[in-house]
């Protein structure tokens, strides 16, 4: 059934019969994880040359459904048929055999080994007459043909951004030619110019007969490539919709289970002209980072936007003090700074969001509770249950006011979702007497309610006086949460945006070179 259109109401039902020109038929699948029901009579199909969508909410299932259909995950029931004959379970070498293959959102690459290794591990056995030339021109020639020239296939992938390794992750499914290609948020960590990339290889592969499965929290995107898609909701199909009978509000109504709107948080209050700064920096020189001037006041929500590789990274580590940096002068809660390490950063009231959650942000193997406690385990002493103890009053104020979905402070960090684990790292700086607070794209591969949670927190933290510099690759979050904008061109500031001059246009303008674009 379809989502119906603008004005009606919002369907809920079990997806239909599989036409029987299916290439992909996916019948009551079902994945339990001891009491966890993960999918529940999960059914959807999907045709040779379509894209199909997965959406919901962070823990609804899609993620879970995808590596079930790339063989990294046995069903506890139900069936995957493929091309007229039943997929096997648990193994990703058979799918891909079939002609299945996957880019995971959480990245199957190997951070010590090169492109070109990663590349080639598919489709070979390793150390068994492998030739690291050839893999190298191998992958050289991949990368050409997809348009990834600027990736470098004898380097480490741990070398790359997060963006080049998603990158080379979605380069390595489609180089199998598979019939079925999964992209499970495989645009989360991509800017603009990479999601263009992605859907032109999308589309090159649908004109050849390639079906996709799409998994992303996106709705923009999905608005211009899928062509059908199933709504799951806590596991379960809550519906289906096709290209152009759905709006973003009926969709994510369906996803949450509610009526609810795509909204952003009312504009923060206006900090004081005349507090005194929290950061002041003149000149600040940093790799990648040349001649930045900032001055961030109490309360102040500063946006940084720009095409990625401009700096921003670079610009937010060099205030936290995890990369060298030096200025002509520099403040940060009235402390001089000469040279800034995080360790000192956190005891002048700063926190830090990184890019990368899992590498960076948590401990996938440490619980709930320790991973909020991180940065405070020296101050507070030992970690465990006595710590998680003493502390759970704060660490339950931290799991409520952000809605993560969690079984307590005792489960594995890992085990939660993505949105989830985004919520702890963003969440371990709240009511702990921050100054500044400095978030790098923290709305990343999250679903639309999680965003809006995230938008709160952070126009929170803004009332109670927190200063917070964020870096988005989502032109709208910095034009409707900021307070002003700077956007950074090749390592230098090229414009700052404020009042009526702070609009989509003129960031994209200032992105692109173009300062004063309206």
């Amino acid at each position: 059934m379809s989502i119906p259109q603008q004005g009606g109401a919002v369907a809920q039902a079990a997806a239909p019969p599989a036409p029987p020109e299916a290439l992909l038929v996916v019948r009551g699948l079902v994945k339990h994880y001891g009491p966890v029901r993960a999918v529940e009579d999960v059914s959807f199909s999907c045709q040779a040359g379509e894209v199909h969508a997965l959406v919901g909410e962070n823990g609804a299932g899609k993620s879970t459904v995808a590596k079930m259909l790339a063989g990294a995950v046995s069903p506890t029931a139900g069936s995957i048929g493929f091309g007229g004959v039943e997929l096997g379970s648990g193994s990703i070498r058979d799918s891909r055999q079939a002609g299945v293959t996957c880019a995971f959102q959480e990245l199957a690459l190997v951070p010590e080994w090169t492109v070109a290794e990663n590349l080639s591990l598919p489709d070979g056995a390793p150390l068994r007459g492998f030739s690291q030339k050839k893999a190298t021109r191998a992958a050289r020639a991949l990368l050409d043909r997809l348009e990834l020239e600027h990736i470098d296939p004898s380097v480490p992938v741990y070398s790359l951004s997060l963006a080049d390794r998603q990158l080379v992750e979605i380069a390595r499914a489609i180089a199998a030619d598979p019939q079925l290609l999964i992209l499970d948020e495989a645009s989360s960590a991509l800017a603009p110019p990479g999601v263009e990339w992605l859907f032109r290889r999308i589309r090159e592969l649908t004109a050849r007969g390639t079906a996709v499965v799409y998994v992303s929290h996106r709705l923009s995107e999905l608005a211009e490539i899928a062509d059908r898609g199933t709504v799951l909701r806590d596991g379960k199909v809550a519906g289906e919709f096709r290209r152009g009978a759905w709006t973003d509000d009926q969709l994510i109504s369906l996803m949450a289970g509610r009526e609810a709107s795509r909204h952003f948080p009312e504009s923060p209050p206006t900090p004081a002209a005349d507090a005194p700064p929290v950061l002041e920096v003149k000149n600040l020189v940093s790799p990648g980072i040349d001649g930045v001037d900032l001055t961030v006041r109490p309360g102040e929500i500063l946006g940084v936007g720009g095409l990625q590789g401009h700096g921003q990274a670079e610009l937010l580590r060099a205030l936290y003090g995890a990369a060298p940096a030096v200025a002509d002068h520099w403040h940060l809660g009235g402390h001089r700074i000469k040279r800034l390490t995080p360790v000192r950063a956190v005891r002048l009231g700063a926190g830090y969001v990184p890019e990368d959650r899992k590498r960076e942000g948590l401990a996938l193997q440490m619980s709930v509770g320790e991973n909020l406690l991180s940065p405070w385990l020296k101050a507070f002493g030992l970690g465990g249950r006595p710590l998680l103890g003493s502390q759970s009053s704060w660490i339950s104020g931290v799991l409520r006011s952000l809605s993560v979905r969690t079984r307590g402070p005792l489960e594995r960090a890992g085990a939660l979702s993505g949105g989830n684990q985004q919520k702890l790292v963003f969440g371990r700086w709240t009511d702990r007497d921050r100054r500044l607070v400095l978030l790098h794209d923290p709305t990343r591969g999250i679903d639309v309610r999680a965003k809006q949670e995230l938008y709160d927190a952070i126009v929170r933290l803004s009332g109670l006086g927190v200063a917070v510099i964020w870096f988005s690759t989502e032109v709208e979050e910095l034009v409707h949460v900021c307070h002003r904008v700077v956007v950074l061109y090749r390592g230098k500031i090229a414009d700052e945006l404020e009042g009526e001059r702070l609009t989509a246009d003129a960031v994209v303008g200032a992105a692109v070179g173009v300062k004063g674009r309206r």
